[in-house]
């Protein structure tokens, strides 16, 4: 029955509201406001009745997981709030709880919705953020598929080891069983025992059954081939008895040798050594049983290392450190810009404040841009704080990762470092989070939603959880600088280069770097990728024994470039350089859509050497293979470090001095300390200023400058070469200067004009239709409708530009057309529209 209406005083008036609902029986109904994890675009949440049975067996709370109907099938859904109201007549019921406590805190619930209402993002999506790895997301024909979300504890890690010495290993392997009959390995034995690794052909075919047996053989095997009426061994006679002997051998019986064989170059986790060695349980027990290998764990097997002593601290380094100390023992929020120069401690900062973090007993989270960056952090953090790490990135299984998940919920870890998604690891007590080389645009969510941005959230948990927010960067984002100038941020500056040495740490000069005008180089006859600069100091630092770095800059390589006067094909509409497409070709502003041919001359110069730079990684390792021989390379890009553990195995390599020369994208410029650099190279600079994008500038600059951040970090100091048709550029000659307000200054000036950010915020509604026609005409019916919005919209100050073909116009078979606003609200005009199927929406894009 409905309840009568009733008014209640508020500290702000009267207040007219309704009573609660109660069933038959005058018991009051509850009802949750469920986030359901449906996989849908559906923005909000959705109403449940909390079932009496329900009621009387489980203190129903925010936070909790419930398995909730869903239009036929059932689905994963987190209780947002609790009501004992409901808009909806007779809403149906929720089904039954899956944990006995709350998965979320209401502070993390809040702050789910606050990413939800920012970025016009559906609040299960949001809510998700926060829990366990391998949460189902997807609704599923019956509800008792669904178990509980909370990770259990793993069993405890074991490692083996061999429980004989290495001479007893010999003897075992020596005589190690072979209790399977093999006619190739009779004929292997043979030819292994033969004077020089030949038999007749007709022994051959006794020896192994027969003359179609050994035709069928000799089709699917590499050991031997037939040459004329002869078998012959096309390996060596040691591997041909070796091989025999395996064919001898069941599949137990060459698991469980193999594994004899890697233990003997020293202990191995179990979960290594049946990945590495394919041995099951059975396998491993059978050898314990057998007294040749010995299980212990791994935390016992390992002695737990000392803290490392922290470094002395510079001045600047200590007042930065204080700053932030003050703020976490007042218990209170605060965010902080910490702008040092490549090279100056800002880790040493970041220790500092850790270890106050941790005095105070609470949580801390570090974010990294970049997988890449996550061991050299990881060793950092963790010779400080052993025992303290806990990971969190893709890269990691999901077994791992929920692992991780549960310690850092449980508390025995404490500090929690990854990607841009540790930000939502369940941190007990969070009083600190660090985000380092906090310009990056990985910490944009691109797809799927919630599209947010990891330093605007870290920033609104400074504000709304009283934690402690550090964005660290040698290269600020401009949004970050406007920031702190308008006292959003406390801004800590490093100003000084400095090297670790044990008396306290001591200024170094910023490398050397010099410009190469790509126009000369051509001008003089030079063809090869290298000017004759870089030519001459990558020869003599392989001369002396020291490390190279080349960077190629792969971000808008289809923009046109001449090679004669450096210019690039421009829009006449909206000073944006413009991109080349295929088929065609044909060159396309992706600001207005405009298009044109491609030119055959240059249209300001006129000069026919114009064109489009194609040139990667594995095609510079060519080049440098050609000029410089064999010397050791490391290339590291995303095609070499696809695997997991393949970042860490590049950077040892490298970093360990078992590679001369670095090439690389982006990845190779962002924080790596490298100490044996002393000369880094900018094959093209030009790429990324071609991008046509408003940040293409402010992109360049970072990359430069961190780029030459890498080279001199050690004694020997360092050389930067930056090659570029463009050598008059304000991007190039301030990070070329290593002066990051003279390429501010005019940016922000520039950006004022624009009303780009940080003046003014940005969307982009993106649609996809299966034909180019479907997806002009309905970019075009929301672009009229968004018109019509503001139109009517008093105070409206947000402008709507396009549609315009999607970057890129084509993907999987869809065509795709934007449309941006840009002004001071763009979510108010949005939120006034049902943009329906195929939209997407991206608040604050990073390009």
């Amino acid at each position: 029955m409905l309840g009568a209406y009733a008014v209640t005083a508020t500290g702000y008036g009267w207040t007219l509201t309704l009573d609660s609902k109660q069933d038959d029986n005058g018991m009051t109904l509850r009802y949750a406001e469920v986030a359901v994890l449906s996989g849908g675009p559906h923005l909000g949440g959705f109403t449940y009745l909390v079932p009496d049975d329900l009621d009387g067996t489980v203190d129903l709370r925010r936070g909790m997981a419930v398995v909730v109907p869903w239009r036929t099938q059932r689905a994963v859904g987190i209780v947002l709030a609790i009501s004992a109201e409901s808009a909806i007549e007779e809403p149906r019921s929720i089904e039954r709880v899956l944990e006995s406590e709350a998965l979320l805190s209401p502070r993390q619930i809040e702050l789910a919705q606050w990413i939800a209402a920012r970025y016009l993002a559906p609040i299960a999506a949001c809510v998700a953020l926060f829990l366990p790895p391998g949460t189902p997301t997807r609704p599923r024909a019956s509800g008792a598929g669904f178990r509980g979300l909370m990770p259990k504890a793993q069993r405890a890690a074991r490692q083996l080891s061999l429980a004989i010495t290495e001479a007893a290993l010999r003897e075992v392997v020596q005589h190690w069983p072979m209790s399977k009959s093999s006619r190739p390995a009779n004929l292997l034995a043979a030819l292994a025992e033969s004077e020089d690794g030949v038999l007749p052909r007709e022994q051959a075919a006794e020896l192994i059954g027969g003359a179609a047996v050994l035709t069928r053989w000799l089709a699917s095997t590499e050991l031997v081939r037939q040459i004329d009426d002869a078998v012959i061994l096309t390996i060596d006679r040691g591997d041909a008895a070796h091989a025999a002997d395996s064919l001898r051998r069941t599949v137990s019986e060459r698991r469980q040798l193999l594994l004899l064989q890697e233990l003997a170059d020293g202990a191995l986790a179990e979960a290594e050594a049946k990945r590495r060695c394919a041995v099951s349980a059975s396998d491993i027990d059978a050898l314990e049983q057998a007294g040749l290998l010995v299980r212990a764990s791994a935390s016992a097997a390992q002695q737990p290392l000392p803290a490392a002593a922290p470094l002395p601290l510079s001045v600047e380094q200590s007042a930065a450190a204080r700053a932030i100390r003050d703020v976490l023992n007042a218990a209170r929020g605060g965010a902080f810009l910490l702008h040092g120069v490549t090279g100056s401690g800002k880790t040493e900062v970041y220790l500092a404040a850790t270890e106050r973090a941790l005095a105070l007993g609470g949580g801390v989270i570090v974010l990294v841009p970049e997988i890449a960056l996550a061991p050299q952090t990881i060793a950092r953090f963790e010779a400080r704080f052993p025992g303290q790490i806990a990971v969190r990135h893709s890269r990691l299984s999901r077994s791992d990762a929920r692992e991780q998940w549960r310690q850092v919920r449980s508390g025995q870890k404490r500090i929690l470092i990854g990607a841009r998604s540790a930000l939502f690891g369940p941190m007990q007590n969070l009083r600190l989070v660090i985000v380092d080389e906090e310009h990056e645009w990985t910490y944009k969510q691109e797809d799927p939603q919630p599209r947010y941005h990891a330093v605007a959230v870290a920033r609104e948990m400074a504000r709304s959880w009283d934690v402690v927010t550090v964005l660290g960067s040698a290269t600020p984002a401009l949004v970050s600088i406007a920031a702190a100038r308008e006292g959003q941020l406390e801004p800590l500056r490093l100003r000084a280069r400095l090297q670790s040495e044990a008396s306290g740490p001591i200024e170094i000069p910023q490398p050397v770097v010099d410009i190469i005008d790509l126009r000369a180089e051509l001008a003089a006859g030079v063809r090869s990728v290298f000017s004759r600069e870089l030519d001459a100091a990558i020869s003599q630092a392989l001369r002396m024994d020291q490390q190279v770095l080349l960077f190629l800059n792969r971000r808008g390589m289809s923009g046109l470039v001449c090679r004669s006067c450096g210019s690039s094909v421009v829009c006449d509409h909206c000073a944006v350089t413009m991109t080349m497409h295929r088929p065609g070709p044909f060159l396309l502003c992706h600001e207005c859509g405009a298009r044109q041919a491609n030119p055959d001359r240059c249209p300001a110069c006129r000069d026919p050497r114009i064109g489009a730079m194609n040139f990667g990684t594995a095609q510079l390792e060519e080049e440098v293979r050609r000029r410089w021989g064999d010397v050791a390379i490391t290339r590291w890009d995303g095609d070499t470090a696809k695997s997991t553990g393949s970042h860490e195995a590049l950077l040892e390599e490298f970093a360990h001095g078992r590679s001369r020369l670095l090439i690389g994208t982006q990845m190779i410029a962002k924080g790596l300390d490298l100490p044996r650099v002393t000369v880094a190279g900018v094959i093209n600079a030009d790429l990324s200023l071609r991008e046509s994008d408003y940040t293409a500038a402010e992109r360049t600059f970072q990359l430069l400058s961190q780029v030459a951040g890498r080279a001199g970090r050690g004694a020997l100091g360092g050389r930067v070469i930056i090659q570029t048709y463009s050598p008059d550029h304000f991007a190039v000659q301030s990070a070329a200067a290593h002066d990051y307000d003279a390429f501010a200054e005019p940016e922000l000036r520039l950006r004022a004009e624009l009303d780009y950010p940080p003046f003014g915020r940005l969307a982009r509604l993106t649609v996809s239709r299966s034909s180019e026609a479907e997806a002009e005409a309905e970019s075009q019916r929301v672009a009229d409708a968004l018109q019509a919005i503001r139109e009517r919209t008093p105070g409206t100050v947000a402008d709507v530009i396009g549609p315009a073909p999607g970057r890129p116009m084509r993907r999987r078979d869809q065509w795709r057309r934007q449309i941006l606003l840009k002004g001071d609200d763009p979510t108010a005009l949005i939120a006034q529209l049902e943009l329906g199927r195929g939209w997407s929406i991206d608040i604050d894009p990073a390009s």
